[in-house]
């Protein structure tokens, strides 16, 4: 990973539209940065590029779930989609930038809210191997679950879920004001 005494660069990506009517995205960051890198010219265009694949990648999995009833609430799909914008992020990072807008340029670009980018990429951070999802818990379920910040909490909440101790999201935000209020 290319950093200059452990300091990431700070970029934005923009959405603009060109002289002739296409909408690009741009990635910008400080004169002053840019010019301490000699490659961050070759590596803005890489990171465009690899941002406009997430993006039509991304745009097709929400296609799904919000087309399909069913699959709405899929923990794996979303998990799928979560790593999709982690793995841009590690690849961001790797060439020594740090995504500044994040949240804001992929809820713009994805039409999603800040919260739900917030959410997916907590999602990925704490569950990184979709092995340790468990299909009957919906997304909304796993929101919840990502609300709670101690690990054993978490894992007794998951696990109430499953026995059928928890079977709403009212069920769990009352869990965990009980257990709050306990403390």
């Amino acid at each position: 990973m290319r950093q200059l005494a452990d300091h990431l660069i700070p970029i934005v990506i923009n959405k603009i539209k060109d002289p002739d009517g296409i909408e690009r995205f741009r990635v910008a960051s400080s004169f002053e940065e840019i010019m301490r890198v000699p490659s961050s010219g070759r590596d803005m265009m890489e990171i465009q590029d690899a941002y406009t694949r997430l993006i039509e990648n991304c745009q097709a999995k929400l296609k799904i779930l919000q087309t399909s009833r069913r699959k709405r609430g899929d923990p794996l799909l979303k998990w799928d989609l979560a790593k999709a914008i982690n793995d841009f992020l590690k690849f961001v990072e790797d060439k020594g930038y740090h995504f500044a807008n994040c949240s804001k340029a992929l809820a713009r670009d994805l039409k999603i809210s800040v919260r739900q980018i917030d959410y997916l990429i907590e999602f990925v951070n704490t569950f990184p191997q979709n092995e340790s999802l468990h299909q009957q818990i919906s997304w909304d379920k796993y929101k919840e679950i990502l609300d709670i910040k101690d690990k054993k909490l978490q894992e007794e909440v998951i696990q109430k879920i499953l026995r059928g101790e928890l079977k709403t999201r009212e069920d769990i935000r009352k869990f965990k004001k009980r257990r709050q209020s306990s403390d």
